[in-house]
């Protein structure tokens, strides 16, 4: 039963244990509650779906999928309720993430993968030597790699100043170029406008200085004496984004078809999960029993497709309210390293969610919004017990 792994055993266990002996503190939320409303109603609404759904299994499961996404919301909001318990969290992302740029590494210097891995699966000119760590394709593994990213650098970024410089230049030199093996172009833009933000808030700081002159200085090497790798490197991005002409067009394909199903609904939704086999039947032209699974690659259309406008427009609000909160938390901080993080994690979730196959199963894109989350949760509860500390003050005087 691949499909039932610890995760999925754990959260029932713990949804239990929470609820029936846990002693509650719902004014950890207070501050968030909203995000949680919006998400809430998205689910519901998608459920609403059920009475016109073609499978109730189908929906079942996306709905299912919905829920474990807003369980991880709650519990990093919840759980990681303050900085002490963040950097503890944040302390093992960055070994984990360490762990998963080994296995990347490791695959494309042996061409070897992990049992689970698409690459063992779809044989082609490149893909024995693309990584995909844990993931089951290259895609997944470059989004997974630049939705942690931040998390991962703003933490090493708290290091020792000599220390933190090695270590976010490797960090990020590893990450740029197993993102790039991978060919993933929204993930290569994501990456790249990361270092950007990430090194605008470091402009006044050493580390800046030294991985400009680092990356500078490998440049000017590189080319000095014609490393055969850096040209390859180079040759990877040229060929990811002229190169794919073909799944390009077939994805604009898939677009106008979701649209249209969009608007033969009446935008009411084809029902919660039911896109992919809808956009089956219209690519293939009739009903294939054996593929009858057709990725949409576009979360937002998805949605739109599956739940009608009453399902998409709460969770459009969502992500706005999470921008604004977020840009508003990275300016009123003072453009601070940490507090980049979500709104960076919110950047590259929009990418993935038109650069993946398909979003609602993969889970570590509900951990980064839900990181994000916890962020800004810390950040609102402090400003808040700080303005009541200074108005008891003032009435005390």
């Amino acid at each position: 039963m691949e499909n039932i792994f610890l995760f999925r055993i754990l959260l029932p266990i713990h949804l239990i244990l929470f609820f029936f002996f846990y002693k509650k503190d719902w004014a950890r939320l207070k501050k968030i509650k909203s995000f949680l409303f919006l998400y809430a109603a998205f689910i519901f609404a998608m459920s609403i779906t059920l009475f016109w759904t073609d499978s109730i299994g189908e929906s079942v499961r996306y709905i299912y999928f919905l829920f474990e996404w807003m369980y991880v919301f709650f519990v990093c909001i919840y759980f990681l309720k303050d900085v002490k318990s963040y950097r503890t969290f944040a302390k093992y992302v960055v070994i984990l993430y360490v762990l998963f740029m080994a296995i990347g590494v490791w695959e494309v210097i042996t061409g070897t993968h992990l049992p689970r891995s698409g690459s063992s699966v779809y044989i082609t000119t490149t893909s024995k030597h693309q990584p995909t760590g844990f993931q089951f394709n290259t895609n997944d593994y470059a989004s997974m790699l630049a939705i942690i990213f931040p998390i991962v650098i703003a933490e090493i970024a708290k290091w020792r100043k000599k220390l933190a410089i090695v270590a976010i230049s490797v960090v990020s030199c590893v990450s740029i170029y197993l993102i790039i093996v991978t060919f993933s172009r929204m993930a290569m833009l994501v990456i790249l406008i990361e270092v950007a933000i990430l090194l605008i808030s470091w402009m006044r700081s050493w580390a800046f200085t030294g991985i400009l002159l680092g990356g500078i200085g490998a440049g000017v090497i590189s080319v000095y004496i014609k490393l055969n790798w850096v040209t390859v490197l180079f040759s990877d991005v040229t060929r990811a984004f002229t190169d794919k002409d073909g799944s390009t067009i077939e994805r604009m394909e898939m677009y106008r078809v979701t649209w249209s199903l969009i608007k033969g609904s009446n935008f009411m939704g084809i029902g919660a999960g039911m896109l992919p086999t809808h956009l089956s039947l219209v690519m293939y032209g009739f009903e294939n029993i054996s593929a009858g699974y057709w990725a949409p690659h576009n979360y937002w259309l998805e949605a739109l497709a599956n739940g009608g406008l009453l399902a998409f427009l709460p969770l459009f609000a969502f992500f706005i309210l999470y921008f604004i909160a977020s840009f508003r938390y990275w300016m009123q901080t003072g453009w601070k390293v940490d507090s980049t993080v979500p709104l960076l994690i919110g950047i590259a979730f929009v990418f993935a969610s038109v650069g993946l196959s398909g979003t609602f199963d993969k889970m570590f894109l509900g951990l980064g919004i839900g990181i994000g989350l916890c962020l800004l949760n810390i950040y609102y509860n402090a400003t808040d017990r700080d303005e009541k500390s200074i108005s008891n003050k003032t009435q005390d005087r």
